[in-house]
């Protein structure tokens, strides 16, 4: 039998450690090679980790809320193929006794060479770990066949606490503060008919943001680099903190409004897949269902846009001949102050009200 470790993978790039989340079988519980086995936590996103083999989950390494680094071991898989261990349990054969022949006249005794250092019996697995971690085998007591050091026998990585969902989000809003970065204010008119706030805007931005290509952009190399597709990451609240899944060119989605429900829902049953967590130009954050009228949304690098949506409600209006009510709502662009200017922002501003109109 061979032992097969089951690594933290690495899901994006940047990725240099996981979370250990839930597990979803137990230590000597057989597995089917494509199973789901567990699940592990990154910055952006959960994701569940499936086993690479037929065998039985022998050892489970990493528990719930354990921290573990890119490629290090969670856990061991027991599996039928013999190649692993191939030669490591066959004792050597004993020295077979020589013929005695006539003892020739005495010669000069050459050198002794020196006797090769023993080769201490480790399976591969654990072969490779010890010379990675700096571990000297011959201080690791084997408990496999023959005096076989296994994967198991190493001594255990150090468990480093789980760091809270704030921790993500202070990484990314100290890059945002770095940034140059000004808000523009403007209360908007709505429709009388509208209802589904978030959609109108998501589309609404998007739809500005093509048709004013120069701030559908990042400040990259010392120049401002255009984006080829408009994509609205939409601020989601959700137990783990913030979380922001992005809709890809939702101006042209027939059915946005379906896909906003989807990625809300599914944000915060934590099953967002990584694909969703990329591609953002721009940033949607609506905090007028929770009465907030006006705010700052922080840039979240390296786009250069950020609209935040207040309250949507009835508020008194000049009409011709005197007042009257309408609908209205206080939104807050922040833009890089890198890539566009005041007046650039109004200009944006203003097609985004253009659109909520049609």
């Amino acid at each position: 039998m061979g032992e097969t470790p089951l690594v933290m993978p690495k899901m994006s790039m940047t990725m240099t450690e996981g979370t250990l989340v839930t597990w979803h079988k137990s230590a000597g519980a057989a597995v089917r090679a494509g199973e789901v086995v567990c699940e592990v936590a990154t910055d952006k996103v959960d994701m569940e980790v499936e086993a690479p083999v037929d065998g039985t989950l022998a050892r489970v390494v990493a528990q719930p809320d354990e921290v573990v680094a890119v490629g290090e071991p969670i856990a061991y898989l027991t599996t039928t193929s013999e190649d692993l261990l191939a030669g490591l349990f066959e004792a050597p054969a004993p020295p077979q006794p020589a013929t005695p022949e006539p003892v020739p006249a005495p010669e000069p005794v050459a050198p002794v060479a020196p006797v090769a250092p023993v080769r201490i019996a480790a399976v591969p697995a654990a072969r490779r770990a010890a010379a990675e971690r700096g571990i000297d085998l011959a201080t690791i007591t084997p408990t496999g066949p023959s005096g076989t050091i296994r994967l198991t026998d190493l001594p255990p990585l150090p468990v480093r606490p789980r760091r809270s969902p704030r921790a993500v989000i202070a990484r990314r809003m100290s890059a945002s503060a770095r940034i140059p970065q000004f808000v523009v204010y403007r209360d908007l008119e709505l429709p009388a008919d509208g209802a589904d706030w978030t959609t109108a805007f998501v589309r609404a931005l998007a739809g500005a943001l093509r048709r004013h290509p120069e701030l559908n952009a990042e400040w990259a190399d010392d120049d401002v680099r255009r984006h080829d597709h408009v994509g609205v990451a939409l601020a989601v609240d959700t137990d783990r903190g913030l979380l922001a899944p992005v809709l890809r060119d939702p101006d042209l989605d027939d059915e946005l409004a379906r896909h906003v429900r989807d990625v809300v829902r599914r944000a915060r049953a934590g099953r967002l897949t990584l694909a969703e967590m990329s591609g953002g130009t721009t940033t949607v954050s609506n905090l007028g269902g929770l009465g907030v009228d006006a705010f700052h949304a922080l840039l979240s690098p390296p786009q250069a846009t950020a609209l935040a949506v207040g309250r949507v409600q009835e508020k008194v209006v000049p009409v011709p001949g005197g007042i009257g009510v309408a609908l209205r709502c206080t939104v807050g662009l922040t833009i890089d102050h890198r890539v566009g200017d005041g007046a650039d922002a109004a200009r944006l501003l203003a097609s985004v009200q253009e659109l909520l109109a049609l």
